[in-house]
């Protein structure tokens, strides 16, 4: 076996073990698929008048910047949540828009609201972080200024913190727009993966990471990890990192559901997936991790995803080059075990799609080959500007207020 063949059988390696790991969490995750998605408000209702009810004041942070087409739709429907203990903190950074003047409008109407205007404002975690200085609440929630809640998400995610006992909860989001266009139906892709993959990871008791919008945290977990790192383009992912080294519980809730809007062009998709795929590779290079426990090594395989994505899909290509340029001198094997990696990841997606109980999950499948392929090479690509040291960009996505629901 020449030098090129034992890369190939390298690459293939690193694949199939990706694709043994990530099996029984997405099997369970299709399993137990609506075991988890429980209506607490039910159970809060039964507790109500009991010493195990549970009301925290919940201190709500909105980081917004140019979201004037967006930032009303997002107040109002926090502010008609059945949970009414809360305070709502909107922190609108650097806004060329109207987003100020919008949010503003609300303090008047509502006392619980809080809209800050900051001029030198440089992340969403600055942003959050300022929040939080200036926050009352026992709870934290976050979400982006795009995010539409149910009128019981609050609810639901406070009473599912109390049942589990949890530390952080991640809520479930799914997108406003997801049947725009292609687009759109590719996020709506990466929604039902997401989804499968956090409730496999209940009923596996593994490491649930936070993401994105849609995030509750008690107040120590914020000040004991130090708040938001700021120098990091997915903050919430680095974060992630610190619960898992610090050992709080964190547990998914579908039942606290809230929509948001996804790019419906390809050139916002780029500028999203671009930042949060570099996003993965800079903590992975850069922050600091704990390997004492397997929740770590877990943890450490989340991080890891758009990597092994890379792999696997230019794994696959360069084997495939390898054998056609010379098929007598390397090994078919090698061929054939590369197909079989490639359409593992494939038709277990496939497959996860379509047995979910969802018929109209069926028109996604045609566009698997390419949310895979996209994905593989926007990870690939962002991979090489991290290693590089090439300039880190918070790219902002522009949000149109546009719904399909």
């Amino acid at each position: 076996m020449d030098i090129l063949q034992i890369i190939g059988m390298l690459l293939i390696i690193i694949g199939l073990i990706y694709s043994i790991y990530q099996f029984p969490i997405l099997f369970y995750g299709y399993k137990h698929y609506k075991k988890y998605d429980i209506n607490f408000t039910d159970i809060g209702e039964k507790y109500a008048n009991t010493s195990m009810a549970y009301h925290p004041l919940v201190s709500i942070f909105v980081p917004a910047k140019d979201e004037e087409n967006v930032i009303s739709r997002c107040i109002e429907s926090i502010l008609n949540q059945t949970y009414r203990n809360i305070e709502l903190l909107v922190i609108v950074d650097r806004s060329s828009d109207d987003t100020y003047k919008n949010a503003k409008e609300y303090e008047s109407r509502d006392e619980r609201i809080k809209v800050f205007n900051r001029t030198d404002g440089k992340s969403k975690a600055s942003a959050l972080n300022y929040a939080f200085s200036q926050c009352h609440g026992e709870v934290i929630a976050t979400y982006d200024a795009d995010t539409y809640l149910p009128e019981k998400t609050l609810e639901n995610a406070i009473m599912g913190m109390n049942f589990y006992n949890a530390d952080v909860v991640q809520g479930y989001n799914t997108y406003i727009n997801r049947t725009e266009n292609i687009f759109t139906r590719l996020a709506v892709i990466d929604e039902v993966l997401v989804k499968v993959s956090m409730i496999g990871r209940m009923q596996l008791k593994l490491f649930v990471p936070v993401a994105g919008s849609n995030q509750y945290f008690k107040r120590e977990v914020i000040k004991n990890i130090n708040g938001w790192n700021e120098k990091f383009l997915t903050e919430d992912l680095e974060s992630s990192i610190r619960i898992s080294n610090e050992r709080y519980k964190s547990v998914y809730i579908p039942s606290a559901k809230v929509y948001q809007e996804t790019p419906a062009s390809f050139k916002e998709y780029f500028r999203q997936r671009t930042r949060w795929l570099r996003g993965y590779h800079q903590v992975f290079l850069h922050s600091k991790k704990s390997l004492s426990k397997f929740s770590d090594f877990d943890a450490l395989m989340i991080v890891l995803a758009p990597s092994f994505s890379g792999i696997m899909f230019f794994g696959s290509f360069y084997i495939s080059l390898l054998n056609f340029y010379n098929p007598f001198v390397h090994s078919m094997r090698t061929y054939f075990i590369s197909l079989l990696l490639i359409g593992l990841a494939v038709y277990l997606t496939a497959f996860i799609l379509v047995i979910i109980k969802k018929k109209d999950n069926v028109i996604y499948l045609p566009l698997i080959y390419m949310y895979l392929a996209v994905n593989a090479i926007i990870s690939t690509y962002t991979f090489i500007l991290e290693v590089t040291g090439a300039k880190r960009v918070w790219h902002k996505v522009k949000k149109t207020g546009k719904t399909t629901i």
